[in-house]
């Protein structure tokens, strides 16, 4: 595959690059000698550029967007990874709550693409890490299921706006991963997960990557707009 697959030219960026996924996706792009800059409160020492970035902050995306494009040139790939969960109940799901999960998954997804796909060339692509409980729905995670379900919707109205200009938009809709953010998740029982999945067993990071480098790449040419769901066929039932 590392062969075959012909990705844009240019640099990507990726934020939530510093996460489990993101961290993943970040040594795909640089197995394929692509410079990535990983947007992220938390350092990657793999990037090639590791930004400390506040990706709800439009003025910090404006800022990075800056020095991406004078330390690595031009984006022609984006990776909108960043993301938080919680469980509350929606009685007791307080707007501050509400915010908080809103604004890293799906703000900080339309500011960055509102940083980085309007000088995309020709034949870029933005790929959005989603969840198929923005189409399932979650109880006691309504919060969390809008933002996912409002980055599919973000990613359809970028590849619509931006097709004539050759950029595509995708997004992935991620069934159960066995990632650090849930692993501190307090109640998450794993096993009881695993059996909800058909293929039985919970997604690991390195299944996102192939994926993400097809939506990202040259395989995926005719493919916009388009929500594949990676959930070892969670999103079935």
């Amino acid at each position: 595959m590392k062969g075959d697959l012909r990705l844009p030219e240019g640099a990507a960026v990726v934020t939530g690059g510093a996460g489990d996924l993101g961290r993943a996706i970040v040594a795909g792009l640089r197995e394929r000698d692509v410079p990535v800059a990983s947007l992220d409160l938390v350092d990657n020492a793999d990037a090639s550029l590791s930004l400390a970035c506040d990706i709800t902050d439009p003025d910090a995306v404006s800022a990075a967007a800056a020095r991406v494009g004078d330390a690595l040139g031009e984006v022609s790939m984006l990776v909108c990874g960043a993301g938080i969960v919680s469980t509350v109940a929606l009685a007791d799901l307080e707007p501050q709550e509400w915010h908080r999960v809103l604004d890293v998954s799906l703000t900080g997804a339309y500011l960055a693409c509102r940083a980085f796909v309007p000088p995309m060339p020709e034949g870029g692509a933005v790929v959005a890490i989603s969840s198929g409980l923005g189409t399932r729905g979650m109880p006691r995670g309504g919060h969390y299921a809008a933002a996912k379900a409002g980055m599919e919707a973000l990613m359809k109205s970028v590849a619509l706006e931006y097709a004539r200009a050759g950029v595509r938009a995708n997004a992935l809709a991620l069934g159960p991963f066995r990632t650090k953010m849930l692993d501190d998740h307090p109640g998450v029982d794993f096993d009881e997960r695993a059996r909800l999945v058909p293929l039985g067993r919970l997604g690991d990071p390195e299944d996102v990557v192939g994926p993400a480098l097809f939506l990202l790449g040259d395989h995926s040419r005719y493919v916009t707009g388009s929500v594949l769901h990676l959930s070892g066929g969670f999103t079935m039932l």
